[in-house]
């Protein structure tokens, strides 16, 4: 278990976070801290809502939905923060590095002391300590991809969405001779907020057909905030009751031999969990041992005895 996570400066300039609206930024924010403090896997569904002292199909809202912008995965049913395992490197205690780094940045504010001691100043270009060999490496790499991500294009399926949507606004204004206002950037909004494009429509159909007349789209936020509210949520994805099997037990060899089997020799995934005051390594199963195993022996059983049982 972890008690932070590591997040990059340039993430305020990606594509994927500026599509988020204030409310889903907030809830990426919450899971990421909370699949932190589970060795970078979410726990299920129950637990989240238990622990943010949420309901429980709101939780599921905003798993669904960082699936849907590709801001976290699913892995053979677990969720997982994208890149987790890429990002979130494992701590100093195990890096071996660190004994040398810690030695030179004692070294270096060492001497900083000396020259601040000796002219009554501190020497501003004094260097601290260095990069971690694979971060000085990559620096350059991962400056360049940040400013890449950066110009990165308008997504091109927001586009279509939004002139879809803006065709069948138009047809509800022309159905009820009224012009179609302005400010047609809202349509836009709506989409990055998460409305469904079918909700704004029947929003609009609603209040238009009260036979006001309308100025700006601004108008139906209301009507469409309301309908959404009411609407229920489509396709949620629900993080299950699972067990987390630890890597080397017999229950482990029967899951990661399933999985090699299934999927072209690509062993179980792994992440961390911390049971009691240790951390293990493992993976959450939907039970101990996989379906065909002998939970006695450990051992797969004959196809025979499978199908007795």
């Amino acid at each position: 278990m972890s008690l932070w996570w590591r997040a990059e400066c340039g993430s305020i300039d990606h594509p994927k976070l500026l599509k988020l609206s204030d409310s889903m930024h907030r809830a990426w924010y919450t899971l990421m801290c909370v699949a932190g403090a589970n060795g970078g896997a979410l726990p299920p569904t129950e637990d989240i809502a238990i622990r943010l002292r949420m309901n429980k199909a709101k939780v599921a809202e905003w798993i669904t939905k960082l699936v849907q912008a590709d801001l976290f995965d699913n892995v053979d049913g677990v969720f997982v923060p994208h890149n987790w395992t890429k990002r979130q490197y494992k701590s100093d205690k195990t890096d071996p590095t660190a004994a040398e780094r810690m030695k030179r940045f004692r070294k270096n504010k060492k001497d900083r002391n000396a020259v601040t001691n000796e002219t009554g100043r501190n020497d501003r270009n004094c260097t601290v300590t260095g990069l971690r060999p694979e971060a000085e490496a990559n620096s350059e790499a991962n400056s360049e991809q940040s400013r890449a991500d950066a110009c990165a294009p308008v997504d091109e399926d927001l586009r279509k969405r939004e002139a879809g949507l803006l065709a069948g606004i138009a047809a509800h204004f022309a159905a009820r001779a009224q012009t179609m206002p302005s400010n047609t950037d809202r349509v836009a909004v709506w989409l990055s907020e998460g409305y469904a494009a079918g909700t704004v429509l029947k929003a609009v159909e609603t209040v238009l057909k009260r036979g006001k007349p309308v100025s700006t789209l601004e108008y139906f936020d209301g009507a469409i905030k309301d309908a959404h509210a009411k609407a229920a949520p489509e396709n949620l994805q629900v993080v299950s009751s699972k067990v987390f099997v630890i890597v080397g037990t017999q229950g482990w060899i029967s899951w990661d031999t399933e999985h090699r089997a299934a999927n072209n020799g690509r062993g179980l995934p792994t992440t961390q969990h911390q049971i009691g005051n240790v951390i293990r390594d493992g993976w959450w199963c939907t039970s101990e041992f996989a379906p065909g195993w002998d939970e006695a022996t450990g051992e797969k059983l004959p196809p025979s005895a499978e199908d007795a049982a």
